[in-house]
């Protein structure tokens, strides 16, 4: 009996076995569905290097309009911008993103950078473009988001850059120098440190010093003319949550070149809460990775338009955004003492005379020689003027470049409107200053005894921290 009903068992298994097989095989085959677009690669030459680019195609018959898309500051890799082809190659825009040169180009502002290098490279990557086969020849345009658009721009505006039109990203209409400045108000301000004396020294002398160190290079280009030579039309796009550079004052500057050029398509879009990449934020300090509603669309509706001859006439859509503070006009202009000859110097020179007193003074107190000093009250007066002011002096120096060198993002911990650094700052700052008046005091009340041994060690160092002051005025370290 066990054995019929274990031989039944096995046939029911088989038979469910069998019947699952056969409704599999017997289902029409399910394919993945197919993509929009397919991608290629492609390289081109430009200036004896070789750069080399992801094309997205679009999967319909034919040639298509095609977008050269043009890095930002911050990026090389080409891949930082697939999101964006994708919504040209989605449209049925092919899209181009390639990966930019590296030497001293992608993520340092100083070396040999070069606008007009960056701008022969898009136009080499134009070229490209208009003699492959899936590709209309004469709509070939450009995209180019940030520091990208000046690139772009630039691009455009030569006679022979082939360009069919040109899209902007948040374009900065003030010269770098300009932006970057402004851009370290809002970091400072978002951070807490609203002190003026802070926010100066750092956003105003601090990039006057990059620029004269040769750190800043371009600082001082002007976007305008190329703006103002663009016969292309013109897609300029803002958010209104930027806080990276001044949208009111650059769409006001960029418009202005537009009409000088007489250009009669240029159509000016500004996206309610959205940041310097148009990605969402409510209040420019975060962004999400979500783009703009309507931001695909705009950009895509309007190559379409363009490329079929029906450029949109010149407008502006949407809100004009708002900006509580402007952009240092003139802050690129430099006069003799904010080099960095002379600042560094400075420093370094009255760091060496205060650091040389206090190893002097170290020595003589390992050989018990302290109490050979005739004024043991002047003694200590130039012990604390040497002290705090090269305690200042090298700390500033380091918390500066420190600053300098992050872009200002982490600054905490804070003390009322400033960090908790800078008031020692200031605080040894003022004790330095106590210091050279007690000194100078004590000279002037007993000239005798203070010149009688060393007369050379107590006027340098007199005369090193009477200096100082200035220096300390100039870096708003005396300012409160």
């Amino acid at each position: 009996m066990k054995s019929i009903s274990g031989s039944l068992y096995q046939h029911a298994v088989c038979l469910v076995i069998f019947v699952v097989l056969f409704l599999t095989l017997s289902q029409p085959p399910v394919h993945a569905a197919a993509s929009p677009y397919r991608e290629e690669v492609l390289s081109f030459q430009s200036h004896n290097q070789k750069l080399e680019g992801t094309l997205f195609v679009p999967g319909t018959s034919g040639q298509h309009p095609a977008v050269v898309l043009v890095h930002g500051s911050n990026s090389s890799d080409r891949e930082k911008y697939r999101a964006e082809a994708e919504m040209f190659a989605n449209a049925g825009i092919a899209a181009f993103i390639y990966d930019k040169r590296k030497d001293g180009f992608s993520t340092s502002r100083g070396g040999d950078r070069s606008y007009q290098l960056l701008s022969e490279d898009v136009r080499a990557a134009i070229r490209v473009l208009r003699s492959h086969e899936a590709i209309q020849p004469k709509s070939v345009g450009l995209w180019g988001i940030s520091e990208g658009a000046w690139v772009a721009s630039l691009a455009a505006s030569q006679p022979d850059s082939n360009a069919a039109f040109l899209i902007t990203v948040g374009a900065v209409g003030v010269k770098p120098v300009q932006q970057q400045s402004w851009q370290l108000v809002n970091r400072l301000h978002d951070q807490g440190v609203t002190a003026d004396s802070m926010v100066r020294s750092i956003s105003r002398h601090g990039l006057q010093l990059a620029v004269s160190a040769g750190l800043f290079a371009e600082a001082n280009y002007d976007p305008a003319p190329a703006f103002a030579a663009i016969q292309q039309p013109v897609l300029a796009i803002w958010g209104s949550n930027d806080r990276v550079e001044p949208a009111l004052e650059s769409s006001k500057i960029i418009q202005a070149s537009l009409n000088h050029a007489r250009n009669e398509h240029a159509l000016i879009h500004f996206f309610p809460d959205a940041g310097h990449l148009l990605r969402l934020t409510p209040d420019g300090k975060t962004q999400s990775d979500q783009f703009a509603p309507g931001y695909a669309e705009a950009m895509t509706v309007w190559v379409n338009q363009v490329t079929a001859g029906n450029a949109p006439r010149s407008a502006v859509i949407g809100t004009t955004p708002q900006q509580d503070h402007l952009s240092p006009d003139g802050i690129g202009t430099l006069s003799w003492y904010h080099t960095a000859w002379v600042q560094v110097g400075s420093a370094l020179l009255l760091l060496f005379i205060f650091v040389r007193y206090l190893l002097r003074s170290a020595a003589h107190v390992m050989r018990r020689r302290a109490s050979m000093h005739p004024n043991r009250q002047q003694g200590r007066c130039k012990l604390l003027l040497a002290f705090s002011a090269s305690v200042t002096i090298l700390g500033f120096l380091v918390y500066f470049a420190f600053i300098m060198s992050s872009g200002a993002k982490q600054l905490a911990p804070l003390l009322f409107d400033r960090t908790l650094i800078w008031c020692l700052l200031q605080l040894t700052s003022f004790t330095a200053l106590a210091g050279t008046l007690l000194l100078g005091w004590s000279v002037w009340r007993t000239p005798a005894i203070s010149l009688q041994q060393k007369p050379f060690e107590t006027t340098l160092l007199l005369i090193a921290g009477i200096l100082f002051i200035p220096w300390a005025l100039y870096w708003q370290l005396f300012i409160l």
